[in-house]
């Protein structure tokens, strides 16, 4: 069995005026990816090298579900994997390009065509929960089908996180040190995969997601999205037509590429089954989950800034909502002038435009919300417009769920507890400083100087040394493939 030698070629390919940065991977080490556990049970697992990083129960067989997840380890647990991602951001961090900096990286990537751009993320878990502290349980992530209905065949942004580093391993007194080393160009950032949806798998940057949540500035990632999807088109005979490949942003037409490139694409697997999965399979089997160190409760609290996972999918989804289309909806109805204004679902229209209200404008969206709860005839939404209501903080509101309260109306009677629950919580509710939380956490701890060994060579410099891990891990690897050669 010959050995695995990895080639990494980085492209930049020009679609309709605007360059998309392609890497092929070819002989890929497939030490970061997702296998198959069960997928009768829709069990699958994203893993690092022999480590499973997060266990996926569900959604994984249907593009239109959304998926099921819950945290499980951590993505750097092996010396190799973690060396490659820290090399990799230092390079970014000293502003080399994705080209030159990504290249350790792919290498432990599976065979394939990856797209890679730099773009703004948010680190929360799409719900107005910081990123960390958010995918302890099992849970199910709101838009993370691969299609998503309002979006539909768009290209879009996927600006969630989910992390690869256990809450257990938080480290308050490296977010300072973060907020200052963890830029590009000035803007904090991180490394992403990305995983399904609106979501991508952070890497590398969390204490600078950290240091971007409290001290509200952006968040960037250099994001990497595998083109493993087969882009379709129906053309003017009503015939399905394979045109290229895609990803969540970007669509890659096959005439663009090279046939090395064509052919790396078309024989990529969407899972791959590394050499370590029996290894994966037993940890997942008896290996009970760490116990969680308690990320801060103001992280959550300044996470309420961003947008949420419905709020992303509407303002991506809907082109625009004009006064006369809001109004039209006010009145009941569905379309304006012929056209569908968001779905023929009377129900559907309202809460997508709530969403794309709340993600462009608080003021608008909550004239538009007001006026929908003051109107009987449209009461089957008044649930869902209610509790988009709750979640702003705003005096107009709580003059409403106040009437609402004391007014007796039978018709408000499913959205008591609601504006009860508002206006109970409405005084409390206090003003975390953002600057007082930072200056409050702790200074960087010293770093200790490590020390020089003279080698017999002569030769000092650690970086070419391997650590005692690597050399367990890369043992491990000739005993297995020794192993095949005598089978």
């Amino acid at each position: 069995m010959s050995e695995r030698i990895p080639e990494v070629v980085c492209e930049r390919i020009n679609i309709n005026e605007s360059e998309v940065l392609v890497f092929s991977v070819k002989n890929g080490l497939s030490k970061i990816g997702i296998c198959r556990i069960n997928s009768e049970y829709d069990k699958y697992c994203l893993y690092s090298h022999d480590e499973p990083v997060m266990a996926i129960s569900g959604g994984m067989n249907d593009d239109d579900a959304d998926k099921v997840i819950s945290e499980y380890g951590s993505a750097s647990g092996g010396s190799i994997i973690a060396d490659s991602i820290d090399r990799a951001y230092e390079k970014l961090a000293a502003g080399g390009s994705p080209e030159y900096a990504l290249e350790p990286l792919m290498r432990l990537l599976s065979d394939g065509l990856y797209a890679v751009s730099y773009v703004e993320t948010y680190p929360t878990a799409g719900e107005n929960m910081f990123f960390w502290s958010g995918y302890g349980v099992s849970k199910q992530l709101r838009n993370s089908s691969r299609n998503i209905r309002l979006i539909g065949d768009k290209a879009y942004s996927a600006p969630f996180l989910i992390p690869t580093e256990k809450p257990s391993t938080y480290d308050p007194s490296l977010i300072k040190k973060a907020s200052v080393k963890g830029t590009r160009n000035g803007d904090l950032f991180g490394i992403s995969l990305h995983f399904s949806g609106l979501y991508s798998l952070l890497l590398k940057g969390h204490y600078a997601a950290c240091a971007a949540a409290i001290e509200n500035r952006p968040f960037y990632t250099v994001q990497i999205q595998p083109l493993k999807n087969i882009w379709k088109i129906t053309d003017e005979n009503e015939e399905i037509k394979s045109i290229g490949f895609s990803s969540a942003s970007f669509r890659v037409p096959f005439e663009s590429l090279t046939k090395e490139q064509l052919r790396i694409g078309l024989t990529a697997r969407k899972y791959v089954t590394p050499d370590t999965y029996d290894t994966i399979k037993q940890k997942l089997g008896i290996v009970p989950k760490s116990s969680q160190k308690r990320i801060p409760k103001q992280l959550d609290i300044f996470s309420e800034r961003y947008p949420d996972a419905d709020m992303v999918a509407c303002a991506q989804g809907i082109d625009e909502l004009t006064k006369p289309m809001l109004d039209a909806l006010l009145a009941g109805q569905t379309e304006l002038d012929g056209k569908v204004i968001i779905s023929e679902n009377y129900y559907n229209s309202v809460t997508a435009a709530c969403n794309y209200l709340r993600y462009h404008s608080k003021d608008d969206f909550i004239d538009f919300a007001l006026n929908v709860m003051r109107n009987p005839e449209l009461s089957a939404t008044y649930s869902y417009v209610a509790s988009s209501l709750a979640k702003v903080r705003d005096e107009r509101v709580k003059q409403f769920f106040t009437e609402v309260k004391n007014s007796g109306d039978a018709g408000y009677s499913k959205i008591i507890g609601t504006a009860r629950s508002y206006i109970d919580n409405y005084d409390k509710y206090e003003e975390i400083s953002s600057e007082d939380f930072f200056n409050a956490l702790p200074e960087p701890k010293q770093e200790r100087k490590r020390k020089e060994i003279i080698h017999l060579t002569g030769d000092t410099k650690s970086e070419d040394r391997i650590s005692s891990e690597t050399a367990k891990m890369m043992a491990a690897h000739i005993a297995t493939m020794m192993d095949n050669k005598s089978k």
